[in-house]
C-alpha cells in the first residue's frame, strides 16, 4: 500500500447536543507533521526510498535483535545503498518515496527447495513473498522454467551421483553443471565416501554450494566431506537407522511400497521414542558443525492433524491443479491415500516433528524448504506451511524468518548479497503490515514485494486469479420502500478465499456508474445478520442517496461457506467486495466509501489497515479495542472462545490484532474518518470512542467525532441526524472526492 507523504491536517470534532435545539458545543483539535523532505519530485525508475518503517533484523541465525525503527532504507539500480534510522540517512532527490510507517521491512523470502514450472508459478511465489528460489526440476517436478517476467531469482540445483560411476564421471559432471550455470550441487545416495570428498571439493572450486541426500556415504561423512546442507528429516535421519537398513534404502530410495526397504525404514523411524539415546547422540552430531538442515516438512504438512487447506489459500487461485504432483483433494485439502498408507503417513510426519524438536534443542541450524511441487506441495504457500512447522517444532518467529533469508549466505557463503536489509545487498524486500516478530503467520501480511528494486503489488497479480469477487448467483428482492432514488436490491452469494459467501448489493436504477459504499454489518454469527428486511431498511436506503452499496454476511453465516473469526480471515470478504464492485457496470470503484456499526466498526478498521483504496468512512459505535471492551463486558469473552482462533482470556496478545486502538498508525491516513456515538450506549462504550478519537489525532489522522447525549448504541434517537451526518461525509470525501483538509498550520 502506497500512501502519499503529505498527510492532511487532523481534525476531532465532538459535537454534544443537550437535545434538538440546544446549540452545538464544538471543540476543534488541530494538530500536523511532516513526514517528507519538502520539494519530493516524482519518483525515477531507478532510486526508491522506504521511509518510516521498521527493519527487522535476520542475523547471527536469527539471534541478533539490531531491529531499525522509523527507518530509511534507500534502494538504486537494484541495489540497497543505504539503511539507517531517519535521521541519519537522507533520501535522495527524485526518489520515489514509499510511506512505510508503521509497517515492517523483511528481506524476501528464500524457498530452499522448490520447483518453477510456469508463469503461474512464478506469480504464486511472489504474491507469497517469495523472491528467490533454489530450483529443483525433472521427473515429478517437471521441467524448470526459466521465462518468468516477473519472476524470483532462481539459484539452479542439480544433481550428482544418483547412479553409481567411476568418479571420472561423477567429476566431469560435477564440472559440466557448474560451466551451464548451476549454483547448488545435490549430492545423491550413490556416491560412495571416498567419491563424495573428491566430489564435494570439486564443487567447492566452482564456488557450488552442496546439499546432500545420503545413502552408500553416511551423513557424518557428509559432515566430513564439508556439504553445506542436508535435505529431507526422513534422509538425513538415516544416519541413525542400523548400516543393513541404510544400505537397502540407498539402493531402492523411491518405493513407495510399504513392504519396501525404505518404508522398512520409516516404519522404523516412526517408532523412535525422543528418549532414545541414539536420537541425542545423532541430534549433537548434526548441530556440532556448520552444517545446515533442510526438513521440507511441507511434502508430509497435508498429513498433520493441524493442516490447513492449501486450496482455501488465495494465492491457490493463480494455480492449475493439473500443474501439480498428486494435489490435495479440493474440498477436504488431504491426500487421496488409502487407509494404510495415510496412517502410515500421517505418523510418520508426527515424529518428523518429533526428531526437528530434538534436532533444535541440540542446537541444529536450519534453512527452510517447501519440496514444491510433489506430495500436493504448492509453490509459495508450501514455503509458508514450511515456517509454521519450523515454529511448530519451537523455532522463535525471528529464527523462522532467519531461516527463510539470511541463514541462505550464510550457509552459501559464495552467495553474499540476498537475504538481509543492508547495503550492497539485492533489494528483494517485503512490506509487511503485521509485525513478523509476533509471530510467523505476520509474514503473510504483504503489501508490496520489492524484486531487485522493483515494486510489485501481490494484489495486482492475485487479480489476474479472476476468482474473488465474483458473484456466483444473484437473486432480486422486491423493490424496497426508500426515500430517494428507487433502488434494484438483490441476495448474492460471492466468492473470497475459495469459500461462498452471502451478502447484498444495492444500487439506483438506471444511470451510473455509481459512486460505491462497503456496508459493514455488526453482531457475530446469526445476530445482527441482515435479511431481506433489514437489507432494504439499511443498505437499500443508502443507495437511494446516488450510490451503489454491497454488504457481506462474513464467511460461516447465513448459508455461507467457512467459519468467522470476529475479525480474523473474514476482513478478506470485505476486501473481496472490491473487486466484485469493479465487475459490476453500474459501479464507479474508483470512488469508494466504507461504513461500520459496531462490530462493522471493527470490521472497518481492520479494512483500513489493509487497502488505502476508501475516500471516506463512517463509523457507528464502532468496536476499536478488544481488550479494553473484554474488561467492559466479560460476557464476550464466551464469543472470542467460540470465534478467535487461538484465543486465550488470560493473555491479552490475542486480541492485540484486533485491536485498531491499540496501533492507529497502521490505518489509512487518506481515509478520513466519522464516528458517531451515543453517550447511552451501553454496548460500546463512548469513553472508548474517545480513546479512538485520541488515538487517531495523536497518529496524525483526519477523523471528526460526533457524540450524541442520550444516543443508544443505534443511535435510533437521532436517526435524521446520524443518516444527514453519514450522507454529508460520504457525498463530500467519496462522490465529490473533495480534498482532505490542509495539513500545514494557517490562520489567525
Amino acid at each position: 500500500m502506497e500512501l502519499p507523504l503529505n498527510l492532511p491536517f487532523v481534525m476531532l470534532e465532538i459535537a454534544m447536543r443537550a437535545d434538538s435545539i440546544s446549540p452545538f458545543l464544538v471543540i476543534l483539535l488541530a494538530s500536523a507533521i511532516l513526514l517528507a523532505p519538502a520539494g519530493t519530485s516524482p519518483a525515477s525508475a531507478e532510486t526508491l526510498a522506504l521511509v518510516g518503517g521498521t527493519v527487522i533484523d535476520t542475523g547471527d541465525w536469527g539471534r541478533s535483535t539490531a531491529d531499525i525503527e522509523d527507518a530509511v532504507v534507500v534502494v538504486e539500480d537494484g541495489k540497497i545503498t543505504a539503511v539507517g534510522p531517519r535521521d541519519a540517512v537522507a533520501v535522495p532527490a527524485g526518489a520515489r518515496v514509499m510511506d512505510a510507517s508503521g509497517r515492517y521491512i523483511v528481506p524476501g523470502l528464500v524457498d530452499g527447495f522448490a520447483a518453477i514450472n510456469n508463469q503461474s508459478y512464478a506469480n504464486a511465489y511472489l504474491a507469497s513473498g517469495v523472491t528467490s528460489i533454489i530450483s529443483v526440476s525433472g521427473g515429478r517436478r517437471g521441467v524448470l522454467y526459466l521465462d518468468a517476467d516477473p519472476g524470483p531469482e532462481i539459484y539452479r540445483l542439480d544433481s550428482v551421483g544418483d547412479e553409481r560411476a567411476a568418479l571420472e564421471v561423477h567429476l566431469a559432471t560435477t564440472d559440466r553443471l557448474a560451466e551451464e550455470g548451476v549454483r547448488i550441487l545435490l549430492v545423491m545416495y550413490k556416491l560412495p565416501p571416498e567419491q563424495l570428498q573428491e566430489v564435494a571439493a570439486r564443487a567447492r572450486s566452482h564456488g557450488m554450494g552442496t546439499i546432500g541426500e545420503l545413502g552408500l556415504s553416511t551423513y557424518e561423512e557428509g559432515i566430513e566431506a564439508g556439504l553445506d546442507a542436508f535435505v529431507h528429516t526422513t534422509r538425513y535421519s538415516l544416519g541413525m537407522a542400523p548400516p543393513e537398513m541404510a544400505r537397502a534404502v540407498a539402493e531402492q530410495p523411491f518405493s513407495d511400497d510399504l513392504d519396501s526397504p525404505k518404508w522398512t525404514y520409516y516404519k522404523w523411524l516412526s517408532r523412535l521414542s525422543p528418549f532414545d539415546e541414539r536420537l541425542e547422540s545423532y541430534a549433537n552430531l548434526l548441530a556440532s558443525e556448520s552444517v545446515a538442515l533442510i526438513p521440507t516438512f511441507g511434502l508430509m504438512y497435508l498429513d498433520l492433524p493441524w493442516a490447513r487447506n492449501p486450496w482455501k489459500e488465495r494465492v491457490a487461485d493463480l494455480l492449475d491443479p493439473a500443474d501439480i504432483n498428486r494435489p490435495a483433494d479440493r474440498t477436504t485439502g488431504r491426500h487421496e491415500n488409502d487407509m494404510a498408507h495415510q496412517v502410515a503417513y500421517s505418523v510418520l510426519a508426527r515424529s518428523e516433528i518429533m526428531l526437528e524438536e530434538a534436532y533444535l534443542r541440540a542446537g541444529a541450524r536450519f534453512l527452510a524448504g517447501s519440496g514444491t511441487d510433489v506430495w500436493g506441495t504448492m509453490p509459495g504457500i508450501s514455503l509458508h506451511q514450511e515456517l509454521e512447522s519450523l515454529s511448530q517444532i519451537g523455532m522463535s518467529p525471528r529464527q523462522v524468518l532467519a531461516a527463510a533469508t539470511s541463514n541462505f549466505s550464510r550457509v552459501f557463503r559464495s552467495w553474499g548479497a540476498v537475504g538481509e536489509v543492508r547495503k550492497g545487498q539485492r533489494a528483494d524486500l517485503l512490506v509487511l503490515a503485521e509485525d513478523p516478530r509476533a509471530g510467523v503467520e505476520h509474514l503473510r501480511s504483504i503489501e508490496k514485494v520489492i524484486l531487485a528494486g522493483t515494486v510489485i503489488d501481490p494484489a495486482d497479480l492475485l487479480r489476474d486469479a479472476g476468482r474473488d469477487g465474483e458473484i456466483l448467483e444473484r437473486r432480486a428482492l422486491p423493490a424496497p420502500d426508500v426515500s430517494g432514488l428507487p433502488v434494484v436490491l438483490e441476495e448474492i452469494t460471492y466468492s473470497s478465499d475459495g469459500l461462498r459467501v452471502k451478502g447484498y448489493l444495492a444500487r439506483p436504477q438506471g444511470g451510473g456508474p455509481h459512486p460505491c459504499i462497503v456496508f459493514n454489518r455488526g453482531g457475530n454469527r446469526e445476530f445482527g445478520a441482515l435479511t431481506p428486511e433489514r437489507a432494504a431498511g439499511f443498505i437499500s436506503q443508502m443507495s437511494s442517496w446516488g450510490y451503489a452499496v454491497v454488504a457481506s454476511q462474513y464467511r460461516g453465516n447465513a448459508g455461507g461457506e467457512g467459519q468467522e473469526e470476529f475479525g480474523g480471515a473474514e476482513v478478506n470478504d470485505i476486501l473481496n467486495l472490491i473487486p466484485l464492485l469493479e465487475s459490476e457496470p453500474a459501479c464507479d470503484a474508483t470512488r469508494l466509501g466504507i461504513y461500520g456499526g459496531s462490530r462493522g466498526g471493527l470490521m472497518t478498521y481492520l479494512t483500513l489497515a489493509r487497502t488505502d483504496r476508501f475516500a471516506g468512512a463512517v463509523i457507528r459505535a464502532g468496536v476499536s479495542d478488544l481488550i479494553s471492551w473484554q474488561e467492559e463486558r466479560p460476557e464476550m469473552a464466551e464469543v472470542f472462545r467460540d470465534l478467535i482462533p487461538g484465543y486465550d482470556p488470560a493473555d491479552a496478545s490475542t486480541l492485540l490484532s484486533r485491536s485498531p486502538a491499540r496501533w492507529p498508525e497502521r490505518l489509512s491516513k487518506t481515509t478520513p474518518i466519522l464516528m458517531l456515538h451515543g453517550t447511552a450506549d451501553w454496548r460500546v462504550s463512548p469513553e472508548s470512542a474517545l480513546r479512538m478519537a485520541s488515538a487517531l489525532l495523536e497518529s496524525q489522522h483526519p477523523v471528526q467525532l460526533v457524540l450524541l447525549p442520550g444516543s443508544d448504541h443505534s443511535l435510533s434517537e437521532h436517526q435524521s441526524e446520524r443518516d444527514r451526518l453519514t450522507r454529508d461525509w460520504f457525498d463530500r470525501y467519496v462522490r465529490d472526492g473533495s480534498p482532505l483538509p490542509d495539513l500545514v498550520p494557517h490562520g489567525d
